[in-house]
């Protein structure tokens, strides 16, 4: 049973981070990023969909980044937050924000909802900088989410945009 929380969950975090690329919208993703990697027991997991991925042995929740940079195409932090969030159902957000994060205008959000019936929670940061966006994410079944969350903002203070 936890295996399938597992998959559902890294199915929603990691299939949100699709780009939609118009014509002509080439992008990469950014170099010299600087973060310090989630302690244990999160486990760097490798996958196309993100940059970096890190997955709890012990309740399945993620941490990921994903940067885009060089696109043509230049989606607002609104639109780059409901891409992401676009993957759950009866969906509730329960904090949204406007910050300053990694000297630039930011927007954090936790949302929840559901995938595939099962209840999960996210949370997402979402900022520019310099030709590139980024998206920073954790999240999980709702009844473990607050369980590794100060881990997620270990993270998002030890982590430069270049």
């Amino acid at each position: 049973m936890r295996n399938h929380f597992v998959i559902c969950i890294m199915s929603l975090l990691l299939g949100s981070c699709v780009s939609v690329q118009f014509p002509g919208g080439k992008s990469t993703s950014a170099k010299d990023v600087e973060f310090k990697a989630p302690a244990a027991p999160f486990k760097e997991i490798t996958t196309s969909k993100a940059d970096k991925t890190w997955l709890s042995s012990q309740t399945g929740n993620t941490i990921s980044f994903f940067s885009e940079c060089g696109s043509s195409n230049d989606p607002s932090l609104a639109q780059i937050e409901n891409e992401s969030l676009s993957a759950l159902s009866n969906l509730e957000i329960l904090k949204s924000e406007e910050l300053t994060y990694n000297s630039r205008a930011a927007h954090q959000t936790i949302a929840r909802g559901k995938v595939d019936g099962i209840p999960v929670q996210i949370s997402l940061l979402v900022f520019k900088k310099n030709g590139c966006n980024y998206t920073l994410s954790y999240g999980g079944v709702q009844v473990q989410f607050s369980s590794e969350e100060p881990t997620f903002e270990d993270f998002k203070r030890n982590f430069k945009a270049p």
